[in-house]
């Protein structure tokens, strides 16, 4: 069965998935429950499969980027484009991993980081090599660089679909952040 309730689009419930879907649904699932964002992209699991990898990568995977960044990174983002399901993730992700106890930047290289994402995010045909340099002042070295524009990039991408699918944020959605930090 589907159903509209999470989304503006059909959406295919946990319950109801098979093949494919009910697969990577197994894999991303908290409590038989599966966040909105990745339900809302139910009806393409090919699309849906390679999202969860990237994020999974961007988030999780091997980095010079402390998971605070990341997630400062993913905050920072999803408020400069207003996405209320992003921010309200991230946000408690980034409490979640973070001994701070505000969610700005406080160090140089954090300040450069937020920097450059609100740049990408609100004028990309702006951005020249010159808007590298607070990043390789702040010690970042390219791969941290190119982490940094992957993650920008990635909540841009993520933002769009929520947004423009009319994704809704979980009545629970801290439950969905304590299964990912």
């Amino acid at each position: 069965m589907t159903e509209h309730n999470c989304a503006w689009i059909t959406t295919i419930r946990p319950e109801d998935a098979t093949g494919g879907l009910e697969a990577i649904y197994r894999r991303v699932k908290l409590d038989e429950d599966v966040a909105n964002i990745l339900r809302s992209q139910s009806l393409d699991p090919r699309a849906l499969d390679l999202h969860v990898q990237l994020y999974l990568h961007l988030m999780f995977g091997k980095s010079s980027l402390s998971r605070r960044e990341r997630e400062m990174i993913a905050v920072v983002v999803s408020r400069a484009n207003g996405c209320r399901y992003c921010v309200a993730h991230h946000t408690a992700a980034l409490r979640a991993v973070s001994s701070e106890d505000e969610d700005e930047p406080s160090t140089a290289r954090e300040h450069a980081m937020v920097g450059y994402a609100r740049t990408l995010t609100w004028s990309p045909g702006s951005i020249g090599e010159a808007d590298l340099l607070p990043l390789r002042k702040a010690g970042l070295d390219d791969e941290a660089i190119l982490h940094v524009a992957q993650i920008v990039a990635y909540f841009n991408f993520v933002n769009r679909l929520a947004q423009g699918l009319g994704v809704e944020l979980e009545a629970d959605h801290e439950r969905f952040v304590r299964s990912r930090t």
